[in-house]
């Protein structure tokens, strides 16, 4: 097996900001794995403030294998699971368990964004808004009045307390399908509590970043949705936590961490299995002011069939990506031990 990695640096089209900070640029390692005949593709997409390693983590983990990094093992674990696909000849999300479906995409809006204005600039089929605390019900009521029929989700990123409920309570009055992470990750008892009191499903996300956390939600009655994101976990956890929640009488929501089309391709083949309800499936363009691919993505606007190609579906170009690559290098021996 040889394999190979570049750091990348995107620009945003514009700044996003949520509840747990504002980014500009998007960072993260693109990697190869090359069996001779086939290559797979997988990104580490770590995420400032939102996920416990770094860019620098995953660099030198998947350099070295000398500095763990969740992202990055969740990475090779893409790679591999796209390998696979590609030497059996099938696309990824039925190498995973998933059928062919129409996905609706959905647009995440920043808290310093026009929601209104990013639905119909992108034609995005549904929404989830950053909110938090002073920032909620009048963005939620906005959408509604102009798109009533729309999916609306939010996403708090855990910046309320118990406190803040009547915020949630009023946005819940206004239809929402979802409230995602509401409260801080190591409170499983708010969650379990608001379950109680709202229609909307409540989703967590950040606490689940493993098999085991995902049990531990579950038996804490803590959320209606499990926030599956394979850029956090890889498609083996993916699929096993997505069976978890199926098994537990739940449903998933598909998540990424602001990747490239690579990244988001996985994220698409979680959407296809079968406890998937909805998803945060986009265009990588509708975010970034760049591209890994030298034709067109398998992501376009409105709902969405993945492609029947073997793996991801598409073939990453090295020379696309090339003015935004910061490093480049081959995968760390200690790798594949």
């Amino acid at each position: 097996m040889k394999g190979r990695m570049w750091e990348l640096s995107i620009p945003l089209r514009s700044p996003f900001v949520t509840a747990a900070g504002r980014i500009a640029e998007r960072r993260v390692v693109v990697v190869s794995v090359s069996d001779g005949i086939e290559t797979g593709w997988g990104e580490a997409a770590p995420y400032p403030r939102v996920t416990p390693d770094t860019l620098d983590d995953a660099w030198r983990t998947l350099e070295r294998g000398s500095v763990l990094s969740p992202t990055a093992a969740a990475a090779l674990d893409e790679a591999t699971a796209d390998l696979i696909a590609r030497r059996n000849g099938e696309p990824l999300y039925s190498s995973v368990g998933g059928v062919s479906r129409p996905i609706q995409t959905s647009i995440a809006v920043g808290l310093d964004e026009d929601p209104v204005d990013r639905v119909t600039t992108t034609g995005a089929g549904a929404v989830k808004l950053k909110i938090r605390p002073g920032d909620d019900v009048a963005r939620v009521d906005g959408v509604r009045s102009a798109f009533p029929d729309m999916t609306v989700g939010v996403d708090a990123n855990g910046s309320y307390r118990w406190e803040d409920r009547n915020s949630l309570l009023a946005m819940d009055a206004l239809g929402v399908a979802y409230i995602e992470q509401p409260f801080p990750a190591d409170d499983l008892t708010s969650h379990a509590q608001l379950r109680d009191e709202i229609v909307a499903a409540v989703a967590l996300d950040e606490p689940i970043d493993s098999e085991v956390s995902a049990i531990r939600a579950i038996e804490a009655g803590a959320c209606d949705l499990l926030v599956v994101k394979p850029a956090r976990v890889g498609m083996t956890a993916a699929r096993a936590i997505h069976d978890l929640a199926l098994t537990a009488g739940l449903r998933i929501k598909a998540s990424g961490l602001l990747e490239t089309e690579i990244g988001r391709a996985f994220t698409l083949a979680v959407a296809t299995l079968p406890a998937a309800v909805y998803s945060d499936v986009a265009e990588a363009s509708w975010f970034l002011d760049g591209s890994t691919l030298g034709a067109e993505s398998n992501l376009p606007t409105g709902d969405i069939t993945p492609s029947r190609r073997p793996g991801i579906g598409f073939d990453p170009d090295p020379t696309a990506f090339a003015r935004y690559v910061v490093a480049e290098s081959d995968l760390g021996s200690r790798i594949w031990d």
